[in-house]
């Protein structure tokens, strides 16, 4: 069936409660969970800068920094530097689940290399991300035997949450909401339609008609009717029956 604008708008405003009514309802349960459910969730960064030699400055000596970020990204998240963090921190969690919230970011064309730390606490993302660096620092010359890594840039406390985010959250919902009301009203208008023939049928879907199926009679019905029809002919044939005399032509 065709929906025309003009007759979907008339179908909205006819069904326009219930779509407002699960509208609303969408909008405050994504509201509950962002604001109740869901835990927020804070990004704090900390930028570690890869240093060249100050007596050498060859272009080779360049590229040969820009190859260590990525190994330098890899020991930033090793379990020697998370522990050292733990540590340091006194954070109740082991090497490993803290591990879970650091993340490092690299590029090929810089020598520096970002820490991002994830976590519920504002303050303890901050905390941790500056340990990373502090300790990553610390121990880089006993790892590589270099002393060529500085902490660009500390983690500040970050005063907004990356997630969740209530109000995109409530608009997406809204609109879910209202193209599912709209969508069920079609579907409810096309359930209660009653079909009046066959031509109705050949308009709504713009298909051909092969044929229709009469219209069965119960059983006790039919037997009925058949029972009737038996007996009427066993009656015509008794009146139509002819009877010849043997032995002449003569018909009675």
């Amino acid at each position: 069936m065709e929906f025309e604008l003009g007759s979907i708008l008339k179908l909205v405003k006819r069904r326009l409660l219930f779509i407002i009514v699960l509208c609303i309802v969408a909008v405050g349960i994504a509201s509950f969970v962002s604001y109740y459910v869901l835990k927020p969730k804070y990004e704090a960064t900390a930028s570690i800068l890869i240093q060249g030699d100050r007596q050498q400055k060859a272009i080779n000596d360049i590229m040969a920094g820009q190859k260590l970020v990525t190994t330098y990204g890899e020991i930033i998240r090793s379990s020697r530097i998370a522990e050292e963090v733990v540590r340091r921190l006194q954070l109740n969690m082991t090497p490993e689940k803290l591990l879970e919230k650091v993340k490092t970011r690299t590029s090929s064309e810089s020598l520096v290399t970002t820490v991002i730390v994830s976590d519920s606490n504002a303050q303890r993302a901050t905390n941790i991300a500056n340990g990373f660096g502090e300790a990553f620092n610390e121990n880089i010359q006993a790892i590589m035997g270099v002393e060529n890594v500085v902490l660009l840039d500390r983690a500040k406390v970050p005063f907004e949450a990356i997630s969740p985010k209530p109000v995109f959250n409530m608009v997406v919902a809204f609109g879910l909401a209202l193209i599912a009301g709209i969508a069920i009203s079609i579907l409810r208008e096309l359930a209660e339609k009653p079909v009046k023939s066959a031509k109705n049928i050949q308009l709504d879907l713009q298909l051909p008609l092969l044929g229709t199926v009469g219209k069965l009679k119960p059983r006790k019905r039919r037997e009925k009717t058949k029972s009737i029809s038996v007996e009427g002919a066993s009656r015509h044939e008794e009146e139509n029956a002819k009877i010849v005399l043997p032995g002449t032509t003569e018909i009675i």
